[in-house]
């Protein structure tokens, strides 16, 4: 088919009326083959009804010429003694006037024997002399069907056909019985040859393979061309000895309705060359036998066929003859399609000043060259306007792109936000739906004890959005930095942007001031979603106090001023609707039940981990459906830090800062590889020496190795985080997971003076970590299990590390 539809249109117009005229040709030819077939079938049946009869007819005039000679012999010799000298004479006479009867028998029954001078006279043909004698065995003829069957039943009867050996022909004879005073007294006979019976249907106009067959009245060939069967084989012998079940089954029913006294015709394979044929068939009264007309259905539609193979090729002469004129008319068509098309490629590649075929009439083909000068007036004009439009796009795009860099530049994106403070842990992510949003995070410190923390949402999406964004940021920081108070910082910021606010834009805002030093919370809300606050024991809070309206939209509304107590390691989440309504492919949301699972779940994470895993937890929920708002979140986790006392050297080391650096795992084997090259780089940072890197990579690796092997009772994936400190000369290391609880300081000790067989197993790798570092120390904190190692920096100068270095996170 494709193939097809890849040819010129000329070869495909051709091919289509040749094929129509050919479709038509094919539907003429069945319809008259099939409208021919039912009448030549009904004509043949009615020729083989005729046929039939004919032969019938022919067949029962020797028969009643000799059942008339019986009949009259039988009346004869019931009006008078049956004597031997009449009887023979009698019989002598009419053999010489019937020349076709063969024999004649006058048998006396045995009553009546007694009182005549025989028993059973028979007289025969011997070459020119007539022959009449007694039978030899009276008692076996009184049981044979020609003497038994007319004494029993009283009427005259017709015998199976029999072959006889003295006169070497097919034989039937007819036995008629003599009644006097209502009983058998004889019974006259006559033996007449059947030869004339192959003569008189081999006569018959039968085709060449047609056939006559000729039934006994017990099913029994008389006459058949296969002449093994005659006299020896029945029609249900036959069917019996057929393979092929429907072919015997069918042969078995033909046999009986033959055999039921009444004419008929079926269809049948024939069991010679098992092809259809037809049979038609009629009994032959007198006897009792049926005689059968045989035609295959090939030879009856013998005719039909050769006409229609004459039509066809006729037809297909016709076919051949007319792809002339269908060249012709594809080639007046198409000449000047492949014109046009030329053009169309020039005008393709560009060249609008192609010249078109001339229109010289009004046909399809010139409404399609017209369409076409149409077309190239339109595409000059639409590539002028593209041109147009794209340049302005361009700069549109490039504009919306530098939009986008400085809207991003104006919230702080630098994390860790406060290095030097250990008590903030804090980071943010902004995702605009479009190339610009109209989202907003800020934080910074307002003095040394005070941190501010605001978060918004703009009404409305792209420019317009992100511009309030921008202004409503820039007022609320400034003004907190002024009066450090967020409702009155709020309500002055409304007032500004309800004024002259014409276009009904809008910001809802949560803004916030923490005390470092006290975990004070002290916030205000303009209609934004009330911000949750979540303990190390997954205990969520949600900070929904009565809020405030949006700001823009009420002039000299007044807000109201909230406090909340954070606790140590409580991690405050603020967000906006972006996140809740992140939707997926079937219009489902993320919604607070998501996000609060999520913060159940993750809470204990470091800020930044717990964000970045938030932003892919909503990006798995949408399942690539497209962003509809602005995704925004600010998390910021607040840490009690006691203060340091003592040396380093204590067995208590508490953090006082954050940590130089962090790594965190996941509890898989093949995540281990990343951490040789973690310590080589804060080696470089924190100047450590060769030894004690190699000591780090095997003590970390042997303890890592042991909580991914046995910590976990689930499969799940778990986070195990990796902190490090320097000052001065100490090095700390903090090995933190969520696995089962295990305290390492408090396993016995190994007894290493023992042999390798005598001594229990485990407990070798803690061995080795006490000996390789200075401090080991264990604590159990909110579920989680926290190992620190302390080791003394050889050789290294008190001043080397300030303690100020700035946090790295990995």
């Amino acid at each position: 088919m494709i193939n097809f539809l890849n040819r010129s249109l000329v070869h495909r117009m051709t091919a289509l009326i040749l094929l129509g005229a050919g479709l038509v040709m094919l539907l003429v030819l069945g319809f008259s083959y099939f409208s021919q077939r039912n009448k030549i079938l009904a004509s043949a049946m009615q020729q083989s009804d005729t046929l039939t009869q004919s032969a019938v007819f022919q067949i029962e005039i020797p028969l009643g010429r000799a059942e008339a000679v019986v009949q009259q012999t039988a009346l004869f010799l019931a009006e008078k003694d049956i004597r031997r000298v009449e009887s023979t004479d009698l019989i002598r006479r009419t053999l010489e006037r019937n020349s076709d009867i063969l024999g004649m028998a006058i048998g006396l029954t045995e009553k009546a024997a007694g009182g005549s001078d025989f028993e059973i006279l028979y007289g025969w043909r011997e070459t020119a002399k007539i022959q009449v004698r007694d039978r030899e065995s009276p008692a076996l003829d009184y049981q044979q069907d020609w003497f038994y069957l007319p004494y029993h039943l009283k009427r005259p009867v017709w015998t199976e056909p029999y072959f006889d050996s003295d006169a070497n022909t097919l034989m039937v004879t007819y036995a008629f019985p003599i009644v006097r005073s209502g009983e058998v007294i004889a019974v006259a006979t006559c033996d007449i040859s059947l030869k004339w019976i192959h003569k008189l249907l081999d006569t018959l106009p039968l085709g060449k393979d047609s056939m006559a067959i000729l039934l006994s009245q017990r099913g029994t060939y008389i006459a058949h061309p296969i002449k093994g069967y005659e006299m020896t084989e029945t029609i249900f012998s036959i069917a019996e000895s057929q393979p092929d079940p429907e072919t015997s089954s069918s042969l078995h029913r033909i046999g009986l309705d033959m055999m039921s006294g009444k004419p008929g015709s079926m269809t049948f394979k024939h069991p010679i060359d098992n092809n259809t044929a037809f049979i038609h068939y009629r009994p032959v009264p007198a006897t009792g036998w049926v005689l059968g007309l045989i035609q295959p259905q090939k030879q009856v539609l013998a005719p039909l066929v050769r006409l229609n193979e004459i039509s066809a090729l006729v037809g297909l002469a016709g076919l051949a003859l007319l792809l002339i004129p269908a060249l012709g008319v594809a080639w007046s068509v198409t000449r000047p399609l492949q014109r046009l098309a030329v053009a169309a490629n020039q005008l393709a590649g560009g060249n609008f000043d192609a010249p078109l075929p001339a229109i010289r009439s009004k046909d399809e083909v010139a409404r399609l060259t017209a369409a076409f000068e149409q077309m190239r007036c339109e595409l000059r004009r639409y590539i002028a306007d593209l041109t147009a439009t794209t340049a302005v796009k361009e700069r549109i795009a490039g504009e919306l792109s530098a939009a986008r860099e400085i809207q991003m530049s104006i919230v702080p994106k630098l994390f860790p936000a406060f290095p030097n403070r250990p008590e903030i842990d804090l980071f943010a992510i902004l995702i605009p739906a479009r190339e610009v949003g109209g989202d907003l995070y800020d934080f910074m410190l307002l003095d040394e004890d005070h941190i501010y923390l605001a978060i918004g949402d703009v009404s409305g999406k792209g420019v317009p959005a992100s511009l309030l964004m921008a202004v409503g940021k820039t007022l609320l920081k400034s003004t907190m930095q002024a009066v450090r108070d967020p409702a009155r910082a709020m309500t002055q910021v409304n007032n500004e942007l309800s004024e002259g606010n014409e276009s009904c834009m809008f910001i809802t805002m949560f803004c916030a001031v923490l005390n470092i030093k006290t975990g004070a919370l002290i916030y205000a809300n303009a209609g934004h979603n009330p911000p949750f606050l979540a303990s190390t024991d997954a205990t969520i809070r949600c900070l929904e106090n009565p809020p405030g309206p949006a700001l823009g939209i009420v002039p000299g509304a007044v807000y109201q001023d909230h406090s909340i107590q954070l606790g140590d390691r409580d991690l405050l989440v603020l967000y906006t609707d972006g996140v809740t309504e992140a939707m997926n492919p079937s219009n489902v949301m993320f919604e607070e039940e998501g996000l609060l699972e999520y913060i159940r779940r993750e809470c204990r994470q470091n800020a930044r981990l717990f964000i970045e895993n938030l932003g892919r937890a909503v990006q798995i929920h949408a399942a690539g459906a497209e962003q509809s708002d602005d995704i925004t979140a600010l998390a910021v986790r607040y840490q009690v830090v006691p203060a340091v006392t003592g040396s380093l050297h204590q067995s208590e080391m508490e953090p006082g800062r954050n940590p130089d650096a962090v790594l965190s795992l996941k509890n898989r084997l093949e995540d281990l590889g990343r951490m040789p090259g973690w310590i080589d780089e804060q080696a470089a940072a924190l100047a450590l020496p060769p030894q004690l890197v190699m000591e780090l990579n095997l003590v970390l690796e042997e303890w890592i190795v042991n909580v991914i092997s046995y910590a976990y009772a689930d499969k799940s994936e778990h986070a195990i985080e990796l902190r490090i400190w320097r000052d001065n000369d100490q090095l700390r290391l903090e090995i933190e997971d969520d696995g089962r609880p295990f305290d390492p300081t408090v396993q016995a000790e190994v007894d290493t003076t023992m042999s390798l067989e005598h001594r229990k197993i485990g407990g070798l790798g803690i061995h080795f970590i006490k000996k390789t570092m200075d401090r080991f120390m264990y604590r159990r904190d909110n579920g989680r299990n926290i190992v620190t190692v302390g080791k003394t920096i050889p050789g290294t100068p008190a001043d080397t590390h300030s303690p100020e270095k700035e946090t790295k996170a990995v």
